[in-house]
């Protein structure tokens, strides 16, 4: 519940980010309601890894300093429909937290923010992405948009040098689908190989 959420103070960010700034790496934060989500903007972090459904918006203050300080959105939609299913809730529950967090990514993306795409695998053993892709798409991202969070938008954010395009020259890092994710998003999830420098590393 809300009342078990303990933001970390803006000076510990502060801190942390400085240090991590000097040491060339960025900085993600993983906030749960306005209070966290403006400890982590205002201390500099780089990137949200979860939107704040249990809040149900973002602030207007909020979204002018996201997009001010070019701050990155991992939405991890899926996740808040794995831990309410975990926590038993009714489902009408579950669908209303979700699209609550569909519903902030919207707002963000409409204003031009960055989406990276991401899940909590590891937190959580949710290994298909064929829902993300649904949920994404229903904030308003077509297949272009999509695909992206997953290629051109990390490699231009993160500086990852020849990478995130199929060009001459660039890592040999590639997805190859089975399905068109332009007729269905939900295709991006059907992935037929994975190679990473030219070498097939996963074959369905």
């Amino acid at each position: 519940g809300q009342g078990k959420i303990m933001p970390m103070p803006v000076e510990v960010v502060r801190g942390a980010v400085a240090g991590a700034h000097a040491a060339g790496k960025p900085v993600f934060a993983h906030p749960s309601n306005h209070v966290g989500t403006d400890n982590a903007l205002a201390g500099g972090v780089d990137i949200l890894a979860h939107t704040t459904p249990i809040e149900g918006e973002f602030t207007e203050n909020e979204l002018i300093q996201m997009k001010a300080q070019h701050t990155a959105l991992i939405p991890t939609l899926t996740l808040w429909q794995v831990e309410l299913e975990r926590d038993k809730a009714p489902v009408a529950a579950q669908q209303k937290f979700v699209q609550a967090g569909v519903d902030e990514l919207k707002t963000y993306f409409a204003q031009g923010g960055t989406i990276l795409f991401g899940t909590d695998v590891g937190y959580t053993q949710h290994y298909d992405t064929t829902t993300e892709y649904e949920y994404m798409g229903r904030a308003g991202m077509n297949w272009r948009d999509v695909l992206a969070s997953l290629t051109t938008s990390p490699a231009k954010f993160f500086k990852a040098a020849h990478t995130g395009e199929v060009v001459p020259g660039y890592a040999g890092d590639l997805v190859v689908l089975d399905a068109d994710p332009a007729v269905d998003l939900r295709n991006f999830a059907k992935v037929g190989y994975t190679i990473r420098a030219g070498k097939i590393i996963y074959q369905k």
